[in-house]
């Protein structure tokens, strides 16, 4: 019995919720046939099946949250007991498969089991994190493939299988550390062997008009599949802004297809009312509302359907506007948006918790710490080790900007132009060999909070950028960030970073410079105060700053002239 587990469907949620099954258990199905409907936070989406056979087994029901990695759809006879697939104990184990390893060629017999380890990532870090394995036990991978998305010191990165052969065990679930040298994949059996579990050969359908563009729609290669599916037409519509209701279908039994929707939305005759309700097309289940138009979690929207509560009703409480439980269980009780958090706020029980609203946490409940937080906690460990840091502080008037500066890009020229004049601080120092290496490009690392931790990504040779060019690269390293897209070439190689911890709170700070480089300057937040001048009193927008530096690397007048060089650039108009 094969298992099919619910893939990651394109966002990076680690749930989804099951909306309908389109198979039932007993029925055969194709490559690539639509099997369920699941909802994300975003959208509906269609998941397809990976196989061509027989369905034994349909894991939960409509209204059911599935996560991420667990089994969704199982394979084979009804009634048949899965098997795992192990490599027999006494057939020996081969060295380890480097990714020089001349590849095995298509269709040949590639012998005993060969293990595959982790190997350095290019970071030079002990050990990465399992996100996901874009492979299962039993399918067959050519040279290069891509097996597993593993994250390191804030990268996300493919691995590639070395040979070409069948997997026959993977080592590690999603979440899980391993070391680099560890086993990660073995392979074993014969290529293409009629016995190895691997999926069917996939038909290629003709591509489709305008494929890639619908949202929720399920995609293999540039091919949209069950182009004329309820959930691929709703969100069309959605994306085109075309009301339904006001379409005719052409379809089968007059269901609307994507052509209707984009006739419809060519000629401007079914134009949606974006607070009208949404209905759904052939089928009894009706919204008051879109509820892909709010935030929410699958587990949120399921709870929300059971008390029938409607999300456009609902407080949105949680983090960046989106709607919890809690929002959902205080409409039932008549608290709506956007009177739930006005009431909430002007509550009057002095009996009241204190931290009445706030998420509950379980005391003394540990968290490992993995991924970014955990590449944050090694580099910061390894800085305390090593670093000799020392702090100058100081308040530049900004008084001069004009509305609508770009502060960061100011920042970022301030720290080019200072580096160009004091080269010591845009370096990189080898505590081992007692060597400073001062660099004639500027890079400039921007620290970037996250909810999963602390990200420095880099904008290569700043000063060869405008400052246009310097805000639009920092926009893309940001959406990379938010997309899980970022390389670990967009995190190397800064000579000297930047920390803007005021546009949050706080007015100065002692930030901790990141070996090798020497130096790293944070901004602070902006205050109004009174300044004596030669004109008299005035009232000044000052900017504080605070400077570390590593003092084995350079002197503490050279770091002064460095601040004195920021300042200067700084307090200029433009």
């Amino acid at each position: 019995m094969r298992q099919f587990n619910l893939p990651d469907l394109g966002e990076g949620l680690p749930d989804a919720e099951v909306v309908r099954w389109l198979v039932a258990e007993g029925d055969e199905v194709a490559v690539d046939q639509p099997m369920v409907e699941m909802e994300t936070a975003k959208a509906v989406v269609e998941v397809p099946s990976p196989y061509a056979g027989r369905i034994a087994k349909l894991h939960g029901q409509p209204g059911d949250v599935i996560d991420v990695g667990a089994v969704l759809v199982s394979f084979g006879e009804l009634g048949e007991e899965p098997v795992a697939e192990e490599v027999p104990a006494d057939k020996p184990k081969n060295e380890p498969v480097s990714p020089a390893t001349p590849a095995v060629a298509d269709n040949a017999v590639s012998g005993d089991s060969e293990v595959f380890k982790l190997p350095d990532l290019g970071e030079g870090l002990p050990d990465a994190e399992v996100v996901r394995w874009l492979v299962n036990e039993g399918d067959t991978v050519a040279v290069d493939q891509p097996m597993v998305e593993m994250e390191t010191a804030k990268a996300v990165v493919e691995v590639p299988s070395p040979v070409a052969g069948v997997v026959s065990k993977l080592h590690g679930q999603a979440g899980d550390v391993i070391e680099v040298g560890a086993p990660l994949v073995e392979f074993g059996g014969t290529v293409g062997s009629s016995t190895a579990s691997t999926p069917a050969k996939e038909d290629k359908p003709e591509e489709r008009e305008d494929s890639g563009t619908v949202v929720g729609a399920v995609e293999v290669g540039n091919t949209v599949v069950a182009e004329t599916s309820s959930a691929v037409v709703k969100a069309l519509a959605r994306k085109l802004k075309v009301d339904l209701t006001q379409v005719k279908g052409t379809g089968a039994n007059g269901s609307i297809t994507q052509k209707d929707v984009k006739a419809a939305a060519k000629n401007g005759t079914a134009k949606s009312n974006a607070s009208a309700p949404v209905v759904e097309t052939n089928t009894s289940y009706i919204e008051t509302s879109n509820p892909l138009a709010y935030k929410a979690s699958p587990a949120v929207r399921a709870l929300a359907r059971k008390l029938g509560v409607d999300l456009a009703t609902c407080a949105t409480s949680g983090r960046k506007g989106s709607i919890t439980r809690e929002d959902v269980e205080m409409a039932t009780k008549g608290v709506t948006a956007p009177a739930a958090q006005t009431q909430l706020l002007s509550q009057a029980d002095l009996n009241a918790p204190l931290a009445k609203g706030y998420p509950t946490l379980v005391n003394g409940q540990a968290e490992t710490v993995r991924g970014v937080r955990r590449a944050m906690a090694m580099g910061m460990s390894h800085a305390h080790a090593t670093i000799v840091p020392t702090t100058l502080v100081e308040d530049v008037d900004i008084t001069a900007w004009p509305k609508g500066t770009d502060s960061l890009a100011r920042y970022v020229r301030a720290l080019v132009v200072a580096a160009k004049q004091v080269p010591a601080l845009n370096a990189w120092f080898d505590g081992e060999k007692y060597e400073r290496t001062m660099h004639a490009s500027v890079n400039v690392g921007i620290a970037v909070d996250s909810e999963a931790g602390l990200y420095v990504p880099v904008v290569h040779k700043a000063d060869e950028m405008g400052m246009a060019g310097v805000r639009a690269r920092v926009q893309d390293l940001r959406q990379k960030i938010e997309s899980k897209t970022l390389k670990q070439e967009d995190q190397q190689d800064a000579t000297i970073t930047l920390s803007n911890f005021g546009s949050i709170a706080g007015r100065y700070g002692t930030p901790v410079v990141s070996p090798p480089q020497v130096a790293i300057m944070g901004t602070g937040r902006f205050r109004k105060e009174l300044k004596l001048t030669e004109n008299g009193i005035q009232n000044a927008k000052m900017l504080p700053l605070s400077l570390t530096f590593d003092h084995r690397a350079c002197t503490g007048g050279e770091a002064a002239r460095f601040l004195a060089a920021v300042l200067e650039d700084l307090q200029k108009a433009h």
